[in-house]
């Protein structure tokens, strides 16, 4: 008893002890912030299993065809909302890989395609020829139905009875779709099938439930064989003018409840050109003319507009079968039904209203489809119904055929509009047309303290990247040099390499008009090709172009380009040569500098660079120090610019500093501008110990008659001892700046997310 009365008052005096704690707790737990949640523990999802795979009787089939590639593309919004999610970039863009025939001989084959699931290490463009296995695989429940066994090929095989697949063994009848479907595996398997026939395969076993699959297409690698290479039809060769044609497709559906207030007469006036008193002065003639230099015509006699053509809402078409434009994927598992459908749709209008045009039609070689694909969730205002994420989708590059006059497959374009819209987004389209002749996307590398990110659409001075004019009615902005040197519409002014350009000779100035004023505008220089497959049948290059670009009033060249962007010198880099083929994809031209000279700063009266959102302070020179080799640079320096052309020097150098040897040779051998006496290496004074240095040259444009487009000059004499300009650094800039502010952004059209 004893025992248990100690006890007792153990646990009677622990008790106390814990209520004073517990007291204490609660008191001071009013005058301090309550204690940080320990976050839950981390616990490993619950562990799946994984389905017993189904067995499958796979049909291979071998066909022949040309690669037609489509790119689709969201224009996404940049989150200007910090510094850190400026360039917190989601791209969204969808590549799709078809069969087409090579040289159709009807219109309706030349519409014949193949989805396909694309693997080859090699480098295909629309327009290769293309030899593959294509396998289907039908479970094999439908292939017992069917009477079928699978062979050890582990394709189909007949069995000795066609059941109904239970234990009894009965003997039933085949539907008639079902014994075409036993027919075409049979006879199909192994042997080598048109795409026509191999479509028929596919949609005769989506109907026994088999949907429709994207087949696997496994191209090996063939080296540097020459290959068909695509249509060239719109790739400018030598200069030679070349004609745009196309027919435009708008729609509505009144059964679907879907009725787009889009006229013909609102997409003509952004087709053709009305003057500049127009209300939309921002063309797609006027583009065409204006940027390509009168080589690429747009032509409202071979550009034709229909609509808006009243279609059903769900039906069934020839070229893809099932379409709903309400909810998307008649076919269950893609929108071809729909992109297909719309087309099919309105072939059969002009068949029956306009069978003029449709005699025309192989010959108009673009076809554009504009529709709102997003229309349930516009009307319901609910995102989660988006059934397209693409503001557009274009072939890229057009298929050909080997015989010039023969017919060639669809080179088609989808729009993607809203339905209260009155306007289509010119930039936007213009992009798609240009996929279509065959050009890639415009980028940047953006880096900053963590490392650097590519930015797919990253160059705001091109249409193929991010550029939005300042007034979609009135403005437009043209090409980058790389791209309109890949697209053959302006030429080089200097061509250089490692053999003309002069190691250690000291700057060279070269007069760079602004690509407005002739279409030889701009400098290229072949830099070190390590790690480029130069023996490629593309042909590619690794190359630096130097441009200056000054926007002209509303509907000129450039007009379109923003302040911020304006009168600047601009850097790119691109590993393409203009041989008249589709680009490569995955090497798109990259903007790596933009150049401009110091200004006054107004308030604080101090001369210094001027700053651009996204870009920071601009330099007038950048270095690119392996351009040639490691240790052999390349410094592009601005010295001065007026409103129709900029003076750029270059020098080459594998020197490091001047040397007691090169310090009376009358040249700058480091490139750092400043020769002989003047350069600290040799005992000259450090400009930033200068305590009154002459203000450099303003940014400025002087004032000079606009010239008719001249020839370009020849490169100025070299300069035996060019002014100094600040000191340069030791490291060169990076080619972009930190990420502290966002790029200049283009303005909302049509009330769709924005980007590219």
């Amino acid at each position: 008893m004893a025992h248990h009365g100690a006890l007792y008052k153990l646990f009677l005096v622990a008790g106390l002890c814990l209520a004073i704690q517990v007291d204490a707790a609660s008191r001071s737990y009013l005058t301090r912030p309550p204690p940080l949640k320990r976050p839950p523990p981390h616990r490993s999802p619950p562990r799946q299993v994984s389905p017993a795979p189904v067995e499958v009787v796979t049909v291979l089939v071998n066909v022949s065809g040309q690669l037609s590639q489509s790119l689709g593309h969201g224009i996404v919004e940049k989150d200007a909302s910090s510094d850190d999610s400026a360039w917190n970039l989601v791209l969204q863009e969808e590549q799709i890989a078809r069969l087409v025939p090579t040289s159709p001989k009807t219109p309706e084959e030349a519409s014949v395609n193949t989805r396909i699931e694309l693997e080859t290490d090699d480098t295909l463009i629309t327009g290769d020829p293309v030899e593959t296995s294509l396998a289907l695989d039908v479970p094999k429940s439908v292939a017992d139905k069917l009477g079928l066994d699978v062979a050890a090929d582990g394709g189909p095989a007949a069995s000795g009875n066609s059941t109904d697949g239970t234990d009894s063994g009965s003997r039933r009848r085949l539907t008639e779709v079902e014994h075409r479907a036993r027919r075409m595996m049979l006879d199909f398997h192994g042997t080598r099938r048109t795409l026509a026939e191999f479509n028929d395969l596919t949609d005769v076993l989506s109907q026994l439930g088999v949907q429709n699959q994207v087949p696997k297409a496994k191209v090996p690698k063939t080296g540097s064989g020459k290959k068909n290479g695509g249509a060239k039809d719109l790739m400018i060769i030598g200069g030679k003018p070349l004609n745009v044609t196309s027919i435009t497709f708008f729609f509505t559906s009144s059964s679907c409840g879907i009725n787009p207030v889009l006229s013909e007469s609102q997409i003509r006036a952004r087709w053709y050109d009305n003057g500049d008193s127009a209300p939309v002065t921002a063309s797609l003639q006027r583009y065409h003319r204006v940027c390509s230099y009168n080589k690429l015509g747009f032509y409202p006699d071979r550009n034709l507009v229909f609509g808006p053509i009243d279609v059903p809402c769900t039906g069934s078409m020839p070229t893809k079968g099932a379409y709903d434009l309400r909810k998307g994927k008649g076919n269950k598992i893609n929108l071809d039904g729909e992109m297909y459908g719309l087309y099919d749709l309105a072939k059969a209008w002009l068949r029956a209203n306009r069978p003029d045009v449709l005699a025309q039609l192989p010959f108009l070689r673009r076809k554009v489809l504009v529709w709102p694909w997003n229309n349930q969730a516009q009307l319901l205002k609910n995102g989660d119904l988006e059934i397209a994420a693409w503001a557009g989708m274009a072939n890229m590059g057009c298929p050909g055929n080997p015989d010039p006059s023969g017919i060639v497959p669809d080179c088609l374009t989808w729009m993607n509009t809203d339905l209260p819209s009155t306007t289509i987004d010119l930039t936007t389209l213009f992009q798609e047309l240009g996929h279509n002749i065959g050009l890639a996307h415009s980028s940047r590398t953006v880096c900053d303290a963590a490392g650097c990110v590519k930015d797919e659409y990253g160059d705001s001075t091109d249409p193929m990247g991010g550029a939005g004019p300042i007034s979609g009615d009135k403005s437009y902005i043209c090409l980058s040099a790389p791209q309109a040197y890949k697209a053959g519409w302006a030429v080089p002014l200097a061509n250089l390499n490692s053999t003309n350009l002069e190691d250690g000779g000291g700057f060279t100035d070269y007069a760079v008009p602004s690509m407005h004023t002739t279409d030889t505008n701009y400098i290229r220089v072949a830099i070190d090709q390590t790690g480029i497959a130069t023996t490629d049948r593309l042909k590619p290059e690794r190359a630096i172009y130097i441009s200056f670009r000054v926007a002209q009033p509303l509907g000129g060249y450039d007009s379109g380009l923003p302040k911020e962007l304006n009168a600047r010198v601009w850097v790119h880099e691109y590993n393409e040569t203009a041989n008249g083929l589709t680009a490569n994809l995955k090497t798109p031209p990259m903007v790596l500098n933009m150049l401009d000279l110091p200004v006054l700063d107004p308030k604080t009266k101090k001369v210094s660079p001027p700053v651009v959102p996204g870009w920071g302070p601009l330099p007038a020179r950048a270095v690119l120090p392996s351009a040639f080799g490691a240790g052999d640079s390349l410094t592009i320096w601005l010295k001065s610019k007026t409103a129709t052309a900029a003076i750029v020097s270059l020098c080459r150098t594998t020197a490091a500093s001047e040397t007691e040897e090169t310090c009376n040779d009358g040249l700058d051998n480091d490139c750092d501008g400043l020769t002989d006496g003047d350069d600290p290496d040799c005992g000259g004074a450090d400009p930033a110990d200068d305590k009154s240095p002459p203000p450099p040259p303003l940014a400025v444009l002087r004032k000079s008659p606009p010239p008719s487009p001249p020839p370009p000059p020849p490169p100025a004499k070299r300069e035996k001892s060019p002014p100094p300009p600040a000191k340069r650094a030791d490291n060169p800039p990076p080619p972009a700046n930190a990420a502290s502010v966002p790029s200049p952004r283009r303005p909302k059209a049509n009330g769709r997310r924005q980007h590219h």
